[in-house]
């Protein structure tokens, strides 16, 4: 037992060591595609009748004349403290600023995830469930569809329907959380169900795979030999290990979500991290660009390995050496 416990904890160590690595390199990519892409965020600032003196005073003020291996270390070390300098465009913090932002694009993703697992788990369930019959024909053609339309279009259509024909949910914009919790949420709807109906599809399709693989292990016919009702061995036996790859998929959707996210908030004109990324991208505000990308590759790898970490501990076996 001793030797199982140290292993584990050598490959959860051996994991982190590996995210630690593929941060460092996430962070000379971004800063290299920053830094040298062509643009100069003097002259977005200052114009293009700048006079030379001018625009030389404002690279020195921003320290963009000093060399870039200087300016990717001064860079690093400022993140590991926690200070992410000022934005260029918007003269503030850039903690201050994307903290703000977070307040509609946390809630938006954690939303449409819920929305993903609440809505793919059952219907996977019940394809799995009926498998072979109509039903699960009808169900997985349904899930094909929904899996191939873009979140942009659905956004539309969604706007169109909802919003501007039956009036039901706002079409655009965020009040905030300062207006009540059910006013934020009302506007937060639509764009989660937008993020999350092509994720729900796969999802579905996915745990559809992942329970009929289920049901034909051992276990499963050891389980009705018991005396295990059908349902029971569905929900009881086959269930619990058909979520464990579904969980991984939920780390794999994580990033598709954030991406999705910046497309969905300028559809909905939701004053999220996506817009302020897309702006800030635009304008070359660097600061806000490599220090917003680099804590949203930071997140995804972070809850990344905890999902990893949660299954290797709910399915022991991964954690196993092999010969």
């Amino acid at each position: 037992m001793a030797s199982s416990g140290s292993h584990d904890g050598m490959n959860v160590l051996s994991l982190a060591f590996q995210r630690l690595l593929l941060l460092i390199v996430a962070s000379l990519v971004i800063f290299a595609a920053m830094n040298l892409l062509p643009g100069d965020p003097a002259s977005v600032m200052l114009g293009l009748d700048a006079s030379p003196e001018s625009l030389a005073a404002l690279h020195h003020q921003l320290g963009l004349d000093t060399a870039l291996p200087a300016r990717y270390a001064y860079w690093l070390g400022d993140l590991i403290r926690g200070n992410l300098g000022r934005s260029y465009i918007y003269d503030v913090p850039v903690s201050s600023l994307i903290g703000e932002r977070l307040q509609s694009t946390l809630p938006l993703i954690l939303l449409a995830m819920l929305l993903s697992l609440g809505a793919g788990i059952p219907l996977g369930m019940t394809a799995a469930a009926n498998r072979g019959k109509m039903s699960d024909m009808g169900l997985m053609a349904m899930l094909q569809l929904l899996k191939s339309i873009p979140d942009f279009w659905l956004a539309m259509m969604m706007t169109f329907l909802f919003s501007l024909t039956l009036h039901w949910l706002p079409a655009s914009g965020f009040p905030g959380w300062g207006h009540g919790f059910f006013t934020g949420l009302r506007a937060l709807i639509l764009p989660a169900v937008a993020l999350a109906v092509p994720q729900a599809a796969i999802t579905a399709r996915f745990m559809r795979s992942s329970l009929i693989e289920s049901l034909s292990q051992d276990f499963i016919r050891t389980a009705r030999a018991q005396g295990y009702s059908r349902s029971g061995v569905l929900w009881r036996v086959a269930l619990p290990n058909a979520l464990i790859p579904v969980l991984t998929l939920a780390g794999i959707q994580l990033p598709v979500l954030i991406t999705g996210s910046i497309i969905v908030e300028s559809v909905f004109s939701l004053p999220g991290c996506g817009k302020l990324l897309l702006e800030a991208v635009n304008q070359r505000d660097l600061p806000v660009v490599q220090n917003l990308v680099m804590l949203i590759v930071t997140a995804v790898m972070l809850l990344g390995f905890l999902l990893a970490t949660l299954v290797r501990f709910l399915d022991p076996r991964l954690g196993e050496e092999r010969p």
